[in-house]
């Protein structure tokens, strides 16, 4: 019983040869490039939004950057005014110690035209 499950002659399996397909190689390459194609499609559009988000968030800081320029600009506008006020501006002369002339009419010259 032994023999039987044992063999003493050396088997040598002989390779199996088919015979290659051209039509297997071309859906192959044909199913490559799709695949490649839809995944590039996937990898444009994730880096497209990827890129939308972006831009959102610049922009978003950018109106906040307007509003606060805006507003320092306001604020200047109004210091500026105020400044320029001719209350101010006698108040200011009046603590450097400077005093409005006492105008007579004689003093006052007129440029000749």
């Amino acid at each position: 019983m032994t023999s039987r499950f044992i063999p003493t002659k050396p088997i040598h399996n002989a390779g199996v040869k088919r015979p290659v397909s051209v039509r297997v190689f071309v859906w192959l390459a044909i199913v490559a490039v799709i695949g490649t194609l839809i995944c590039s499609g996937f990898v444009i559009s994730a880096r497209q939004h990827f890129e939308a988000v972006s831009v959102g968030y610049k922009s978003e800081e950018l109106r906040q950057q307007e509003q606060q320029l805006s507003e320092k600009v306001r604020r200047l506008e109004l210091e500026r005014n105020r400044i320029t006020s001719p209350i101010e501006m006698e108040q200011r002369a009046f603590k450097l110690g400077l005093v409005r002339p006492l105008a007579k009419k004689a003093e006052i010259r007129r440029p000749i035209n």
